[in-house]
């Protein structure tokens, strides 16, 4: 068990004083986590680290603190935050869009990683991998109606076939996210390039009451557009294609098969259409709808290429990816 540092501990005198440290930097939920040991990877990087003779330290999280970090230069910064900051000595860890899968980037996070620079190649992913390893987690989510969020039962809401799903997150763009633009203008697009399909408009759980208020102002059953609670696995079985602005139920739509259209920028555009102009919606649900998609090798290639597991075992690709920026925890081979 390991205690957080108080707000005032980081300083510059500080840092120029310690020995090699390994200091993570979190706000006060995932700094309580951290210290009890409750992110299992990086409980084992900070083993290994106090292991080597480093030393281990658990900060809150400021960008004043993040920003000193880097231009103090010493030691290796893990930030649990995704204000994007490159540095030769820091790192980025945050969960990722499905549960037991992280971060460990040198970028960002989320919509700022490297996953974003990184050209997909689905041929140099195998297929037989990929479809076990697509299989064991449709089985694991959409088996157990499992998402970030607490889901309705299956079952519980009527979802029409062969409807367009659109999720409605953030009204307003959210720190170091860009959205092409808004949920509003998405749903007017949406209702407006619909066709003979229904429109089905999930509130996020993080929708004011004024935003759901505004969301169900176009509840209209005539109009075959419906606002509703059911299970996000429910509309993305249901559904045709799916639209959101860069909500992670994006990445949840490939276990389903689902295409999907965006509406903001993200770290898995790649295998989705992404929308930068609402007039050209009805176009892009087309294509997307056009395309076969290769939704097991993406999400193989995504999880298992970029992101890392929550587990000990995912350890050396981490030190991996340490060792890349020149900062050596203990001894490596090759390295003189």
């Amino acid at each position: 068990m390991r205690e957080a540092r108080p707000a005032d501990w980081l300083s510059r005198p500080r840092l120029d004083s310690l020995p090699p440290t390994l200091i993570f930097h979190a706000r006060d939920k995932l700094a309580a986590t951290l210290c009890r040991g409750g992110f299992r990877l990086l409980d084992a990087l900070a083993d290994h680290a106090e292991g080597v003779g480093w030393g281990v330290e658990v900060v809150p999280y400021s960008a004043d603190g993040a920003t000193l970090a880097a231009l103090q230069g010493g030691h290796l910064h893990v930030f649990l935050e995704d204000r994007p900051l490159y540095a030769p000595n820091a790192f980025h860890a945050v969960p990722a869009y499905l549960r037991g899968f992280w971060y460990f980037d040198e970028l960002g996070t989320r919509n700022n990683s490297s996953h974003r620079l990184r050209r997909f190649e689905e041929r140099l992913v195998a297929e037989g991998y990929a479809n076990k390893v697509h299989g064991k987690l449709a089985d694991q989510f959409i088996g157990a109606n499992a998402s970030k969020f607490a889901q309705a039962a299956r079952g519980s809401h009527p979802v029409p076939q062969g409807c367009l799903a659109l999720f409605a997150q953030d009204f307003l763009p959210p720190r170091h996210h860009r959205h092409y633009l808004t949920v509003p203008q998405l749903i007017a697009a949406a209702i407006r390039d619909k066709g003979a399909r229904a429109l089905c408009i999930k509130p996020h759980p993080n929708n004011t009451p004024e935003e759901r208020a505004q969301l169900q102002a176009f509840h209209n059953p005539d109009r075959g557009v419906f606002v509703t609670e059911a299970s996000i696995h429910d509309l993305l079985a249901a559904c045709d294609c799916v639209l959101t602005l860069t909500s992670a139920v994006g990445f949840e739509a490939f276990l389903h098969r689902k295409p999907v259209v965006l509406g903001g920028q993200t770290d898995f555009a790649q295998n989705a259409i992404t929308l930068t102009d609402p007039t050209r919606l009805g176009a892009a649900i087309a294509a997307a709808l056009a395309r076969t998609w290769p939704h097991e090798r993406f999400v193989t290639w995504f999880l298992r290429q970029n992101c890392v597991e929550d587990h000990p075992r995912a350890l050396p690709e981490v030190l991996r990816r340490i060792r890349a920026k020149g900062i050596l925890l203990g001894p490596d081979e090759g390295f003189f």
